[in-house]
């Protein structure tokens, strides 16, 4: 009966333990930048082998995204450069003639070609993302400096 027992509470702790770990951007969470603007981006959740970057954009109500594709679970191995694509809500500015749809299934008309580049492989580490509209070339980076502490908002 306790090897019974036993046995029902070691595999209930091997799949609450495998949910966990299964849980996307959890061990991300404490990844977060300051922007010259003052606002943060946050390193929120993985989907696949992208990494979803969020912060409050200049303009419009909801949180802008930054997909970038390959960094999901990059803790150790250099994190330089990547490609990307960031989203914003239409409220946020002008739109392109096209939608695109993210790795979530979500369309937005208000996107754009990005990179992401990493000054260091460990956090923390200052980042440059640079940014196009639609399908233009990203332009000139913003440097964005890691908030360590408790500077988290």
């Amino acid at each position: 009966m306790t090897s019974r027992l036993c046995m029902r509470t070691i595999t209930a702790v091997l799949t609450l333990l495998a949910a966990t770990l299964a849980t996307p951007g959890g061990a991300h969470a404490d990844e977060v930048w300051s922007l010259p603007s003052g606002n943060q981006i946050v390193y929120d959740r993985d989907s696949g082998d992208t990494a979803i970057l969020t912060y409050t954009p200049e303009q419009g109500l909801e949180k802008g995204q930054i997909f970038v594709v390959g960094l999901a679970g990059a803790m150790t191995r250099s994190r330089q450069p990547y490609q990307a694509f960031w989203t914003e809500a239409d409220d946020a500015g002008p739109t392109c003639r096209v939608a695109i749809t993210d790795v979530e299934g979500r369309s937005w008309k208000r996107w754009g070609l990005a990179t992401v580049t990493f000054a260091r492989a460990d956090f923390p580490s200052r980042i440059t993302i640079a940014r196009g509209e639609c399908l233009g070339v990203p332009g000139r980076g913003v440097v964005a400096r890691p908030v360590v502490g408790a500077g988290v908002r």
